[in-house]
């Protein structure tokens, strides 16, 4: 695949995913229902570069909070040696930490590792923005698994994810051995939840080879597993791999989705409120539940509940169902008033009227309150409908004030680039 796009990417911007990369990945994966593996050439820029993978590995073995397996199996206090500068040292630093746990392979891995790297959380949500117009937002939304270490075998064993998957290899190859979800629906092996799916754990695979399709996939590629297809990376020897993992997770319920929308709402006034009495009602036959009036401070507190539910909706959604836990830390290279700036086609922005004079901005996962609500509207609507625009302009037809704050506030959320 090529594009005649002229590439955008610098040290401030973050990569903008092609929609001809989504067109090729429907037709080449038949529209989600085929595994299919991705070339670099199908992106116009590299997404996740070896820097962003080896900071995110340090980022997590600094922190401690990460899951580590050696041969197979799971180790509650591992020893683990002190992490690299560089990755030059890389692949000593993880033959150190198995020979310390006194293994031949060991893996090191953090679910829900998107708290440990605003870059990488930024960059990924570039990517699934096309996943999300052409399918909607799943929810609870995207995960992104991190991987790392020094093994031949997926160290969970055979198991299957009940979310579509994309796997994307920085350092080292999967050799995935892949079957269809209903290859193993009659074979009597023992199932295992796993968080996302069935694991059948280490069992001997041999017996299944020769009916497994062979994938193989190499660093910088993206391999696209469909949600229930079982998989297997089997390769011959013990090769470093430093992997990102995103799952489009499906599987929320409407009591997850409300979870926090009633928790806020139970210390908000409207949850505080005093009910006092109820009024008396004379004996009387009512339509349906809907001719049933509640208290007024029943209604608010439901009200309270539903809005809570609504900027919930707004946060993940301007996102792009990215989920992470942690502000975005972009440094601050806007070098006012000189520079120009573009918004992101691939970062949505939501504007929430308050009052005559405020509201609230919605964009990358965040949201910030806003005055001058028709300044900071105007400033919205040129970002969304225009190619580029001079900060130069900008400060001698708007607010300077709000629209810096503002500007500064989107390009710490990744919402706008830099073009000059």
């Amino acid at each position: 695949m090529t594009s005649t796009t002229t590439a955008r990417f610098t040290i401030n911007n973050t990569p903008l995913v092609p929609a001809a990369f989504w067109e090729e990945f429907v037709s080449l994966s038949h529209d989600r229902s085929q595994p299919v593996v991705l070339e670099q050439g199908a992106l116009m820029e590299q997404l996740l570069t070896l820097e962003d993978v080896f900071q995110l590995a340090k980022n997590i073995v600094d922190s401690g909070d990460m899951t580590v397996n050696a041969d197979g199996k799971m180790l509650k206090q591992p020893s683990v040696p002190e992490f690299p500068l560089g990755f030059d040292g890389f692949k000593a630093f993880v033959r150190r930490f198995a020979a310390l746990n006194n293994a031949d392979a060991i893996t090191f891995t953090r679910d829900y590792c998107l708290k440990h790297s605003s870059t990488v959380a930024a960059k990924l949500r570039a990517f699934t923005h096309g996943y999300i117009e052409r399918y909607g937002m799943p929810y609870p939304g995207a995960n992104a698994v991190f991987i790392g270490g020094r093994y031949r075998s997926t160290w969970i064993g055979l198991h299957n994810d009940s979310c579509d998957s994309f796997l994307f290899p920085v350092v080292g190859r999967k050799r995935m051995l892949i079957w269809p979800p209903t290859y193993f629906e009659n074979m009597a092996l023992e199932k295992k939840s796993a968080l996302n799916g069935v694991c059948f754990g280490h069992i001997d695979i041999s017996p299944y080879e020769a009916d497994a399709m062979i994938y193989e996939v190499a660093a910088g590629e993206i391999f696209f597993i469909p949600a229930g297809w079982w998989h297997y990376n089997k390769l011959e020897e013990l090769e470093t791999t430093l992997t990102v993992s995103v799952g489009m997770f499906c599987h929320g319920t409407a009591q997850g989705f409300c979870e926090n929308p009633i928790k806020a709402s139970m210390v908000s006034t409207a949850g505080k409120a005093p009910m006092g009495v109820l009024d008396y009602w004379p004996s009387q036959v009512f339509g349906s539940l809907a001719d049933v009036p509640l208290p007024a401070q029943a209604t608010r507190f439901i009200d309270t509940i539903r809005d809570n539910s609504k900027i919930q909706m707004l946060l993940k959604l301007s996102a792009n169902g990215i989920i992470r836990d942690r502000a975005l830390d972009r440094s601050d290279a806007l070098h006012w008033p000189s520079q120009v700036i573009s918004g992101r086609p691939d970062s949505p922005l939501f504007l929430l009227v308050l009052d005559a004079e405020s509201g609230v901005l919605f964009a990358g996962g965040a949201m910030l309150r806003v005055e001058q609500f028709e300044t900071v509207r105007g400033l919205v609507t040129l970002l969304q409908n225009t190619a580029s625009l001079s900060i130069a302009q900008l400060m001698r037809e708007q607010s300077c004030e709000q629209t810096l704050t503002v500007l500064q506030w989107l390009y710490a959320q990744a919402a706008i680039d830099v073009l000059a």
